[in-house]
């Protein structure tokens, strides 16, 4: 038998089934460190922005 004739067993399967799991699990973790960043740099944005407004919203009632 050729190994394009050599039928699929359990085992294969397993193994094929286990790579894919390994696989999803990795790109879900790649996933999560992005959005954690995203998050953080959307954070900093918001604290910059506020910072500045206090700063301008300071400046202007000194006048």
């Amino acid at each position: 038998m050729t190994e394009a004739e050599r039928p699929i067993t359990v085992e294969d399967l397993r193994r094929k089934a286990v790579r894919i799991k390994d696989m999803a699990g990795a790109e879900v973790r790649h996933l999560q460190g992005e959005q954690a960043t995203k998050v953080i740099v959307v954070g900093v944005a918001a604290v910059c922005a506020a910072v500045a407004l206090a700063y301008y919203l300071g400046r202007r009632s000194r006048g």
